[in-house]
C-alpha cells in the first residue's frame, strides 16, 4: 500500500498554513519555473484538506506567483524572456513617473511609516524570514507609490507588480542581492525626505532591474547548461 494513503487530512492544517508553505518553496526556488503543483501530493505532503490547498492555489493565482492552465492544472508561473522584458518596460515606466511626482519633501508621517516598514523588512530578511520578506516589500512599495498623488497610476503599478512577484522572490534566497535592496529601501526614503524626484527614479531603475537579470540568468542561463 501507498505509505501516502495512509496520511490522513488534518483538519487543523489551514489554506494559510499550505499557502505559505508552497510560497516559501516557489521563493527559495525549490519549485522552479514550470513545475506542476498536484493537489494530492499536497495534501499528503502538509497533510491538510482538498479544500485548504485549493483555497491554497487560490491565494497564490492572486498573487501571481502560479497559473491554471487547461489540461495541466496549476503551475508555478514562467515567462518567456521576450514577457520578461516586456514587463519590465511596462514597470520601468509606471514607476519612474510616479518617482517623478515625489518633487516636495515627503510629509513626516509618510518617512516614518515607510522606516518603520524597511526597518521590519531589514529585520526579516537578516533572519531569512521569506514570507515577511515578500509582504513586506509589497507594503514598502505600495505605500510608497499611494502617496504619489495618483491611485490610478498606483493600482496599474500595484498589477504589474503582481505579475512579476515569481521574478522578484526569485532572488530573494541571494544574501548579497537582499541586504542591496534593504539599502535601497532606506535611500529612497532619504530621497523623499529630500524631494529629491529624480534621485530617488535612479533608485527605483536599480531596484526593479536587479532581480530582474538575477532571474533571466538564473532561469534562462543554468537550464541550458
Amino acid at each position: 500500500m501507498n505509505s501516502l494513503a495512509k496520511v490522513a487530512p488534518d483538519q487543523s492544517k489551514s489554506w494559510d498554513f499550505v499557502y505559505r508553505e508552497l510560497q516559501r518553496q516557489i521563493i527559495a526556488g525549490q519549485l522552479r519555473p514550470r513545475e506542476r503543483l498536484v493537489e494530492d501530493e499536497i495534501m499528503a505532503r502538509t497533510e491538510a484538506t482538498r479544500h485548504a490547498v485549493r483555497k491554497a492555489f487560490d491565494e497564490l493565482e492572486r498573487m501571481g506567483l502560479v497559473v491554471r492552465q487547461p489540461n495541466k492544472g496549476v503551475q508555478v508561473r514562467d515567462y518567456s524572456i521576450t514577457e520578461i522584458e516586456e514587463l519590465y518596460e511596462i514597470r520601468e515606466c509606471l514607476e519612474l513617473r510616479a518617482a517623478a511626482r515625489f518633487s516636495r519633501p515627503a510629509d513626516q508621517a509618510l518617512v516614518d511609516q515607510l522606516t518603520e516598514i524597511a526597518s521590519q523588512h531589514r529585520d526579516a530578511s537578516r533572519a531569512q524570514r521569506f514570507g515577511e520578506v515578500f509582504s513586506l516589500n509589497n507594503d514598502f512599495h505600495e505605500v510608497l507609490y499611494r502617496s504619489a498623488g495618483n491611485q490610478q497610476l498606483a493600482d496599474a503599478i500595484l498589477h504589474y507588480t503582481f505579475a512579476t512577484h515569481p521574478i522578484r522572490t526569485r532572488a530573494f534566497p541571494n544574501e548579497e542581492l537582499r541586504e542591496i535592496a534593504i539599502t535601497e529601501h532606506f535611500a529612497m526614503i532619504d530621497a523623499i525626505t529630500r524631494g529629491e524626484g529624480q534621485r530617488l527614479g535612479e533608485l527605483i531603475h536599480s531596484h526593479i532591474t536587479r532581480p530582474k537579470e538575477f532571474y533571466l540568468r538564473a532561469t534562462y542561463i543554468q537550464d541550458s547548461l
